[in-house]
């Protein structure tokens, strides 16, 4: 049964988030108090006790509850996507990273990704963001690895290197401003993709979770 949130905690949980990600603009984590929290909130800190032990458990949820968001909106069933419809999958549905989603929802809020991915100080969100990817990356991995090509390289490597790359290339994009689109960008992560797959028709590699709608680029390849 799902549990539904009163309007006002809703409301306070998101106007705490904000002060946080705004103080994080100025101080280390360590550095900001719960104090500093709940007054630029403009909340009591009568009230954030009521939500939160203390400013540990806050910053823990709060990371979790932006990264929950961000991959309930670009995490989604992706099984027509690959090369054939494998037998050993049972009719289970394999999950994708939807590329243009992501773009997109990075791009709507932007200020935030950007503190919290390109702030020196505060290095926390990223690691978070890494470990999720690679757990995404290793349960794609599970379900696929009786087709998934064999390139001569260890797994975790592979896991490594794809999260770094396109953690890499998000806080690439934020710092130069956007000055391309969510779709250039899509485009873009799919012709290097394209450029890089290995194996026969019928394998698997890890950048068959990376998901690109060839119709939906097709549709918009004039507006870039």
């Amino acid at each position: 049964m799902v549990k539904h949130l009163d309007p006002r905690v809703i409301k306070t949980r998101s106007s705490l988030k904000t002060a946080l990600i705004s103080l994080m603009q100025q101080y280390k984590i360590e550095n900001i108090s719960v104090q500093k929290i709940t007054e630029t909130a403009h909340i009591t800190r009568g009230t954030f006790y009521l939500h939160y032990k203390d400013k540990r458990d806050f910053i823990s949820r709060a990371m979790t509850e932006i990264l929950d968001d961000f991959f309930d909106a670009v995490i989604d069933d992706g099984t027509d996507s690959l090369p054939e419809h494998y037998a050993f999958l049972n009719g289970h549905a394999v999950n994708v990273f939807y590329l243009n989603n992501a773009f997109n929802y990075i791009e709507k809020d932007a200020q935030m990704f950007n503190v919290l991915l390109n702030t020196q100080e505060n290095g926390l969100f990223e690691h978070e963001l890494y470990a999720r990817m690679t757990g995404y990356l290793n349960r794609f991995y599970d379900q696929m690895k009786p087709a998934f090509a064999d390139i001569g390289v260890p797994i975790n490597i592979q896991i490594a290197f794809t999260v770094s790359a396109y953690v890499g290339l998000i806080k690439n994009w934020l710092i130069e401003g956007m000055i391309y689109t969510p779709h250039y960008m899509t485009g873009s992560v799919h012709k290097m993709i394209s450029l890089v797959s290995a194996g026969s028709p019928k394998t698997v590699t890890f950048t068959n979770f990376f998901y690109s709608d060839p119709q939906l680029l097709a549709r918009q390849t004039n507006n870039w």
